[in-house]
């Protein structure tokens, strides 16, 4: 959980190093003054499953409500201080939304880039990070029948999408 809350903060800051905005399949956007690409929502799955070939690890970070996420996040980090403007605008635009939302960003954490997707519905936030490193908590997306991890893969992701 500690790997996901380092990523997720990355995702956030704006000043962070090494992070590209990929993608969002919301027009309006979760950062501030970031111009970022808009996909469809059906063309996630693809890109899911490009990560999930290319990355040997993924962490789940799914099931959690709007402000369960950011109790999470906040009680672990004491960096997010309500002065923090970015934060701020982050919290707002997630409360915003009411929609099915995914955004997607690439980090490089010095040791090797990192994926990081948000999926945010009405009332919900999930979170999965796409890794070569090895972490607590890690799925290997290689080892074993690699079509039926993505099947599961797949799945899984569909589940979060579902109302």
């Amino acid at each position: 959980m500690k790997k996901l809350i380092f990523l997720f903060l990355i995702f956030v800051s704006l000043e962070s190093l090494g992070q590209q905005f990929l993608w969002t399949t919301n027009k309006v956007g979760l950062f501030q003054g970031s111009e970022i690409k808009v996909i469809a929502v059906d063309k996630v799955q693809n890109k899911l499953l490009e990560y999930f070939e290319s990355y040997d690890n993924y962490y789940d970070g799914t099931g959690y409500t709007k402000d369960g996420f950011f109790r999470e996040f906040e009680g672990n980090n004491r960096n997010l201080e309500s002065d923090n403007k970015n934060w701020e605008y982050f919290k707002k635009s997630i409360y915003s939304i009411n929609e099915l939302t995914i955004s997607c960003v690439k980090s490089n954490l010095g040791s090797g880039s990192s994926i990081l997707i948000l999926i945010v519905k009405k009332d919900n936030i999930d979170c999965i990070s796409f890794s070569n490193e090895i972490s607590r908590g890690f799925i290997s997306t290689s080892n074993g029948r690699i079509d039926d991890k993505k099947t599961r893969f797949m799945k899984f992701y569909k589940s979060l999408i579902e109302d």
